[in-house]
C-alpha cells in the first residue's frame, strides 16, 4: 500500500477500535487525495475521529481550512446516515443462486434462531456482495470488526458455523477474517469463524480490491444516450475487469460468482432508458 491507505487505514483503526497509531508525514495534497478515499469508502466519521485522537502527533499537519472541511463531512455524513438506502442490488438478505437464496430466506425467517447470529450472518453476506459487485468494502468491514467486538461473544457459534456451511460461505468468511487481521489489526482469535491456514495473497487481493472501487465500479454499467436508440458501455475496461474480477473470486464463492455475475450484467441493463 502507498503512504496514503497506509494512513487512512491508521486513521480507520485508531478512530473505530481505538488503537494507538503512528500517522506518517505527508504534503498537502496527499491529505487532499486521503480525504478523497475517505469519502469514497464512506468512512468519514471513524476518519474523523482518528484525527482527533491522532492530533497532537508531530506528522500530523492539516491546515485550518482542512480542519473546516473534515468536520463538515463528519456532519454531513451523520445527517446522511439514515437517508441513504444504497444499491438495491446489494441487499445482503438475498443471494443470485436460487438453491441458496432458498437455504438464506429459510434460515432468515426461522423465528427461533438467535437474532445476533442472524445479524452476523447479514454483515457477512453484505460484504460478500460488495466484494463480488463493488471493490473493497471498507466501511462494512468496519461494521463487522465493531459487531464481533461488541457482540461477538453473544454469537451462537455452533449454529452460525452450520449456516456458513449450508450456504458455501466457509472461504469468503476466511476471506474476510483475513481482511480484519490486515487492516485493522484483528488476531486469530478475535475472529472466531478464522481457520488456522493462511492465504499467502491476501495483501494483493486486498490491493486488487481497493484499486477496484477506486475506479468506481458504476463505469461498466451499460446506459443510453438520450437522443439515441444505441446502448454502450460506459467503461468497457471497467467492464472487462468486472469480468476478470468474477472469474477471480469464482474460487471463493464457485456457487454464487456465476449467478451473480449475470445478475449484475440485468442488474446494469436497469440503467438504459424504457
Amino acid at each position: 500500500m502507498n503512504i496514503i491507505q497506509r494512513n487512512f487505514f491508521r486513521l480507520i483503526r485508531s478512530g473505530a477500535f481505538n488503537t494507538t497509531e503512528h500517522i506518517e508525514p505527508m504534503s498537502v495534497y496527499k491529505w487532499e487525495r486521503l480525504m478523497q478515499l475517505t469519502i469514497m469508502h464512506q468512512v468519514v466519521p471513524y476518519v474523523y475521529e482518528g484525527l482527533q485522537r491522532c492530533k497532537n502527533q508531530f506528522f500530523l499537519k492539516q491546515t485550518d481550512y482542512q480542519w473546516r472541511e473534515w468536520l463538515k463531512l463528519k456532519q454531513d455524513a451523520e445527517r446522511m446516515i439514515n437517508d441513504d438506502e444504497g444499491d438495491e442490488f446489494l441487499r445482503a438478505d438475498h443471494l443470485t443462486n436460487p438453491l441458496l437464496n432458498r437455504q438464506l430466506q429459510n434460515i432468515l425467517d426461522d423465528e427461533h434462531s438467535d437474532t445476533i447470529s442472524r445479524k452476523l450472518l447479514l454483515l457477512i453476506l453484505r460484504i460478500v456482495r460488495h466484494i463480488l459487485n463493488e471493490g473493497m468494502p471498507v466501511s462494512q468491514l468496519v461494521e463487522l470488526g465493531r459487531f464481533l467486538q461488541n457482540e461477538g461473544e453473544h454469537v451462537d457459534k455452533d449454529v452460525f458455523r452450520k449456516w456458513i456451511s449450508k450456504l458455501k460461505l466457509s472461504q469468503m468468511c476466511q476471506l474476510e477474517g483475513e481482511f480484519l487481521v490486515l487492516l485493522f489489526g484483528f488476531k486469530k482469535d478475535d475472529v472466531f469463524f478464522l481457520e488456522d491456514k493462511q492465504n499467502k495473497h491476501i495483501e494483493e487481493i486486498a490491493q486488487e480490491l481497493i484499486d477496484f472501487t477506486n475506479t468506481r465500479s458504476q463505469d461498466w454499467y451499460f446506459s443510453q444516450d438520450s437522443d439515441s436508440i444505441f446502448v454502450h458501455n460506459s467503461n468497457t475496461t471497467a467492464m472487462f475487469s468486472h469480468v476478470k474480477r468474477s472469474a477471480r473470486y469464482f474460487r471463493y464463492y464457485p456457487s454464487e460468482s456465476l449467478t451473480n455475475f449475470f445478475a449484475s450484467f440485468v442488474h446494469s441493463l436497469s440503467h438504459i432508458e424504457e
